[in-house]
């Protein structure tokens, strides 16, 4: 259950490091500002969900 939790772990830190570099760069394109706003929510969201997994797991493993 800890390596479960390590990876939630991982995963949450991974996923925010990729909304810093991706969430400027999506705002700065001057592209489809439709698709970007849509991937930026759905970024946002699957952050949240590793959270609240995140908060799950700890719940289990301590």
């Amino acid at each position: 259950m800890q390596i479960l939790n390590t990876l939630t772990v991982l995963a949450l830190v991974v996923m925010s490091f990729a909304l810093i570099v991706a969430v400027p760069v999506l705002y700065a394109s001057s592209e489809d500002s439709g698709r970007s706003n849509r991937l930026i929510l759905l970024g946002g969201l699957v952050w949240v969900a590793l959270v609240l997994l995140n908060w799950g797991m700890s719940l289990f493993v301590v």
